[in-house]
């Protein structure tokens, strides 16, 4: 018995030792894959004269959308130039003409005149170690980088490693759309800044290699010498460009993707105006044609302590409202009213009776505007709602047909009887330069949670 004792000691000794072994092997394999990973990286995003200890995996996300989109701006001239047609540079209308396409444009200010040209265009514009670790030559370069057809980028986030040398290494992710058709696609790509020299650099990334952007390794950069078409330029976006850009980001995905536009809405505002994503779609399909015409016409920025607020009004005095946490990273309302400010609450509240009446008629009208007849419908008088319409589908009916346009406001005579306020008003086409005038009569009760109002019925 004792020798079977001894027997099993050291048989757990064996191993033991044996799963020691096992996991130092293991180990020793990991940092040796994890050298060879690193080295594969250095080589990739390493500057040009050897000095990798400045590579590292510490990035923040880009926060000034004048950098932002001054990197984003460089890669879109590398799909410019690739995109561009030689066939169509030699009949390139003359210089102001509307016709000509944003790739055309380019290669008439970069002075690209044949297919020798563009393919040292596109040369140029990669960053040299990228160039050697794919063998690439302006002879093969187009076989290299393939055909493209003219696309616009819309960037989405970015990374960075800042650095006190004036050299930066971006990573870009976004997504591309033909101009003329075709579907949206992913893409990643490394700009690299030499900041000294003005210049920029561009390293493409396959979409499969990195789930996502913030993934990418990036350094401090590198120095990189000037060409004919690398000139890197930091231009300071004002607010109201920059408002404008997600006026027109916003509305394009309205009209591509209801279901994106819908998940970028505010929550709060979501829930209490649509309530789900099936209303949202509704209206976006009963009010598409309409929507294709909104233009951003008017803008006002709010500092507020952890965000920036972008508002922008269009030609209809529709509000779009922006709450924006970093560079294309939102969130948004679609009007002034579904979630009121403290300040309109409190004035309000203040308020005289027959200013809380223009109040409510305004909001009213910006609600029938805005084409949110469930909002209107239910401010409604309950018996006016069900003489004249029993349901928020009829009155939708009702109002499409006999308030067709968007409308401006005037007050006219206020009077008041038996606790019912009575207020004349305006409307008026606020799209026609000689304006039609339509007369209309408010009955308006104010209550403890708002009002209750009717109107009078057009025959």
């Amino acid at each position: 018995m004792n020798l079977d004792f001894l027997n099993m000691k050291k048989l757990k000794r064996n191993i033991l030792i044996l799963s020691i072994g096992i996991i130092a092997i293991v180990i020793m394999m990991i940092i040796i894959l994890a050298g060879q990973k690193e080295q594969e990286v250095i080589e990739e995003y390493g500057n040009e004269e050897g000095d990798y200890e400045n590579y590292h995996y510490d990035k923040e996300i880009v926060t000034d959308h004048s950098t932002f989109f001054s990197i984003a701006n460089c890669v879109q001239e590398y799909l410019n130039s690739i995109s561009l047609k030689v066939e169509d540079i030699s009949s390139t209308p003359v210089r102001g003409s509307k016709m000509r396409s944003a790739a055309t444009i380019y290669a008439e200010n970069q002075d690209i005149t044949d297919e020798t040209s563009k393919r040292e265009a596109i040369y140029n514009f990669l960053d040299s170690t990228y160039i050697e670790k794919n063998k690439i030559t302006k002879e093969n370069i187009l076989n290299k980088i393939g055909k493209q057809e003219e696309v616009l980028l819309t960037p989405l986030k970015m990374y960075q490693v800042p650095s006190s040398k004036g050299t930066a290494q971006y990573a870009l992710y976004g997504k591309t759309k033909p101009i003329e058709e075709g579907e949206e696609k992913e893409v990643y790509f490394v700009i690299s800044v030499d900041k000294n020299n003005n210049t920029f650099s561009i390293t493409p990334i396959d979409n499969n290699s990195y789930e996502d952007v913030k993934d990418i390794p990036i350094a401090e950069g590198k120095t990189i010498e000037k060409n004919d078409n690398n000139s890197y330029s930091y231009r300071i976006m004002q607010d109201n460009e920059v408002a404008q850009k997600y006026f027109t980001y916003y509305k394009k995905l309205m009209e591509a993707d209801a279901t994106a536009a819908y998940e970028l809405l505010d929550e709060e505002y979501r829930n209490k105006r649509f309530g789900g994503l099936e209303a949202f779609k509704a209206y976006m399909e009963k009010n598409q044609e309409e929507i294709e015409g909104y233009l951003a016409q008017e803008y006002e920025l709010n500092q507020k302590k952890d965000k920036t607020e972008y508002i922008c009004k269009d030609q209809y005095q529709h509000y779009y409202i922006f709450e924006v946490e970093g560079v294309m990273q939102f969130s948004v309302k679609l009007d002034n009213y579904t979630i009121e400010e403290e300040e309109v609450k409190q004035e309000y509240q203040q308020a005289k009776e027959t200013r809380k009446v223009e109040m409510n008629i305004d909001k009213w009208i910006i609600m029938l505007n805005h084409r949110d007849y469930k909002a209107a419908y239910e401010v409604l008088d309950e018996e006016f709602r069900a003489n004249y319409f029993p349901s928020v589908e009829e009155f939708e009916d009702y109002m499409r047909t006999t308030f067709p346009i968007y409308y401006g406001l005037t007050f006219s005579d206020y009077s008041k009887e038996a606790g019912v306020c009575i207020q004349d008003i305006l409307l008026t086409d606020i799209r026609a330069e000689e304006k039609m005038v339509l007369h209309e009569t408010i009955l308006m009760k104010l209550t403890d949670d708002g009002f209750r109002m009717s109107f009078r019925i057009l025959s």
